[in-house]
């Protein structure tokens, strides 16, 4: 009877171990990144632009970041709509235009607005604004 348990459990862990491994190479394809004090999710193919200088829209003063890489707006949108929720987010505003979509997102007084553009080499830029939302009058 030990020894029919023993085999068990080393079934399980033959088991486990590939997907444990398998969940940690491909289900983990994303960094944590501090904008404003929010630990914002990011791509992994996304390489930040520290040069990178815009005008905030209003709103989302806060902080702000761009982001470069292969990744297609359809991938960062699917990204977004996902990690976004898992962390409690809850989606807003969707704009899709000609050379631009852009997602809103709220959690509390957060705002959190992702932007992303595809450039005629293949490679998307992203960024990222954080706001604080004022209560209600």
């Amino acid at each position: 009877m030990l020894r029919k348990l023993e085999h068990s459990s080393l079934q399980r862990l033959v088991l486990w171990v590939p997907c444990v491994v398998l969940l940690i190479t491909t289900g983990c394809q994303k960094r944590n990144e501090v904008i404003a004090g929010l630990e914002i999710p990011i791509p992994e193919k996304m390489t930040k632009n520290p040069d990178k200088v815009f005008d905030p829209i209003p709103g989302f003063q806060d902080g702000q970041a761009s982001y470069q890489g292969k990744v297609t707006p359809k991938e960062i949108f699917n990204f977004y709509q996902e990690v976004m929720a898992a962390k409690g987010w809850q989606p807003t505003a969707r704009f899709a235009g000609d050379q631009q979509d852009s997602i809103g997102y709220t959690k509390g007084n957060r705002l959190v607005l992702v932007k992303y553009n595809e450039n005629p080499d293949g490679t998307t830029v992203l960024t990222i604004m954080v706001g604080t939302q004022d209560p209600p009058k």
